[in-house]
């Protein structure tokens, strides 16, 4: 089993339940009965505090408040503006420039508002599974010029979208970078590129359609809120598997 599958197993809090759990019962078996009843209250507990919106949404801002969202045109200037795949690819049927919350908010639209303001002279496209393509490609039918556009396609984490983009962006002597994903997972991707040798220009974009979830308030449990717990996890866990590893 891979690093990445790993993090995604144990981020999950019905996992991390179980096994608080399963540690209980041993517990009980073991006729340590105080213990085992706490942890298993422990597991209950989590469980119950990760299906809670509170909890959920301040996993998130936690995350989202380090490098808040600004707009494009209030940038610095960089070497290469770099998106990174896993947003969605907006259909070249829609009007890009008018239909700015659901288009120009996503990763690779706002890499587009990057461009078009002067923030940066190349894009780079970074996803593996021909993602970086299919982005290069909607990127060309908005007018971007082949020659503004470069594809980094190898790349199936984060440690290799910096890793191998790192590479594609040195061979031009390219040391800065505007850095667009998501906000959540932004302080892995930038510590991730950072380590790479590359001066990062955090660029997050809001992607709304990333989160398609209506979330309810207060404390009361909700299958959405798990769900998000679930993904702030991974990106605690990824961050700190990556730290361990050297990646960030």
């Amino acid at each position: 089993m891979t690093l990445i599958e790993q993090l995604d197993r144990l981020s999950h809090p019905v996992f991390q339940a179980a096994i608080i759990a399963a540690f209980g019962v041993l517990c009980l078996c073991w006729q340590r009965y105080r213990l085992g009843v706490g942890l298993l209250a422990l597991a209950a507990f989590w469980l119950w505090l990760c299906c809670t919106p509170a909890f959920a949404l301040w996993l998130q801002r936690c995350l989202e408040s380090q490098y808040p969202p600004q707009p494009a045109a209030s940038y610095a200037k960089a070497d290469a503006i770099v998106v990174l795949g896993g947003g969605v690819v907006p259909s070249s049927k829609i009007n890009w420039r008018t239909d700015e919350t659901g288009v120009l908010a996503t990763r690779i639209g706002f890499g587009l508002q990057l461009y078009r303001d002067g923030r940066a002279p190349i894009i780079l496209l970074s996803g593996g599974e021909h993602e970086a393509e299919q982005m290069a490609q909607a990127l060309r039918q908005q007018g971007v010029p082949a020659s503004a556009l470069r594809t980094e396609q190898l790349s199936m984490t984060t440690h290799e979208n910096a890793l191998y983009s790192a590479i594609i962006l040195k061979r031009e002597h390219r040391r800065s970078i505007l850095l667009v994903t998501s906000p959540m997972h932004m302080p892995r991707a930038a510590a991730s590129f950072r380590r790479q040798g590359l001066s990062v220009i955090p660029a997050p974009a809001l992607d709304p359609t990333a989160y398609p979830l209506k979330m309810p308030r207060g404390w009361w449990p909700a299958h959405s809120a798990l769900y998000l717990s679930t993904r702030c996890l991974r990106e605690y866990l990824g961050l700190w598997g990556y730290r361990l590893l050297g990646w960030a």
